[in-house]
């Protein structure tokens, strides 16, 4: 079998992202690699079904109430006004 690879830089270019990009997909475990002579080593076909735009096992955030966004912006106006009188 002869595998073909690529480097942070080459995946980075291809993709159209960021090297910071592929190094956190690397860290994520969502992009398989492989440690060569010190590198960081890409097989072609990861690269090829490697999606950089889907973000899985990230925390969605939580909605907030209308009671706390109230509570939220009354203290931001408040601050405001602090910050005008002085």
């Amino acid at each position: 079998m002869n595998d073909q690879f690529l480097s942070v830089s080459q995946v980075a270019q291809l993709k159209g992202v960021s090297r910071n990009a592929v190094y956190k997909a690397v860290s994520e475990k969502r992009l398989p690699s492989q440690q060569i002579v010190g590198h960081i080593a890409l097989r072609v076909t990861d690269v090829e079904a490697w999606n950089p735009r889907e973000r899985t096992g990230r925390r969605q955030g939580v909605k907030s109430s209308e009671e706390t966004k109230q509570r939220i912006a009354e203290s931001q106006r408040l601050r405001w006004q602090k910050r005008k009188e002085e």
